[in-house]
């Protein structure tokens, strides 16, 4: 009987310290563990996603409203060098010349420099 005591303990022993556990086995032990684990991966990603999507539209709407303003200031760059372009033209600058009074000269008259020019004091 001692060897059928000792079998049964032998048989026994092997099985209950035994690591080794099968796939099937681990999950149907741990379900509801490998639930709550899924269901928070899940939500880290959907919660990822959000951020991500929010962060793109948020970026495009930067974008779009710095598109615009570069529109507006080209349109402004334009009309500066339109104005430039008038304020050097000779017709304005001929205008101009009238308007402060200057009339044109025919013939021009030179001075001699080499002769010795004189001031009268008072």
């Amino acid at each position: 009987m001692s060897t059928s005591v000792a079998q049964s303990v032998v048989s026994v022993t092997p099985d209950r310290f035994s690591r080794h556990v099968s796939v099937g086995q681990f999950l149907s032990k741990n379900v509801i563990a490998l639930n709550v684990a899924t269901m928070a991966v899940v939500g880290v990603l959907v919660f990822s996603y959000i951020v991500q999507v929010n962060v793109t539209t948020t970026k495009g709407y930067q974008m779009r409203d710095l598109e615009t303003q570069l529109h507006e200031l080209s349109l402004v760059n334009e009309k500066i060098e339109l104005d430039a372009r008038k304020a050097q033209s000779l017709e304005h600058v001929a205008h101009a010349v009238k308007m402060l009074g200057f009339e044109k000269e025919e013939m021009p008259t030179y001075v001699n420099a080499s002769a010795p020019s004189y001031v009268l004091a008072e």
